[in-house]
């Protein structure tokens, strides 16, 4: 009888150490995986702020200046070259504000997400090494985080 209570025991040592793991390798998983959606939306952040910046620059400095003088290769190019490439220039950088907007705040909300799955996976990993959690608790706040952020996790 005591060896089944000690394989038992030690079946249940097991399964809470391989949950512990399981707890800890998602946690790593979604700090990775936020951390990566953090440096992809202060690199859309730096866009966004840029080429609107640029776009309005280029136009006041074409505007002043004068696109043939301002691009004088493009003007000897062709009739207006000047004016038509700072115009395409506005356009391209317009544009990549436009799109860089969009990205960002679809970004935004994923880094969101990515912060509360890893905060509430700090939360449970701090309760089961402190104790103050019961396996049944962990084990189904644990399960309630997978299904509530499976793609940091997996």
């Amino acid at each position: 009888m005591e060896n089944e209570k000690g394989t038992k025991t030690d079946k249940g040592i097991q399964s809470h150490d391989a949950f512990i793991n399981s707890v800890k390798a998602s946690l790593n998983t979604a700090k990775i995986k936020t951390a990566r959606i953090r440096k992809t939306d202060s690199q859309l952040f730096i866009a966004n702020v840029v080429s609107p910046a640029a776009a309005t620059l280029l136009a006041g400095l074409t505007a002043a200046v004068g696109g043939n003088t301002l691009f004088v290769q493009a003007a000897s190019q062709s009739n207006d070259g000047g004016w038509r490439l700072a115009c395409i220039l506005v356009a391209i950088f317009g544009f990549i504000a436009t799109v860089s907007g969009m990205f960002k705040k679809q970004f935004d909300d994923r880094l969101v997400q990515g912060n509360q799955c890893v905060g509430r996976l700090l939360s449970l990993d701090l309760a089961i090494t402190t104790g103050s959690s019961g396996w049944e608790e962990a084990a189904k706040e644990y399960g309630e985080i997978v299904k509530a952020f499976p793609e940091f996790i997996s």
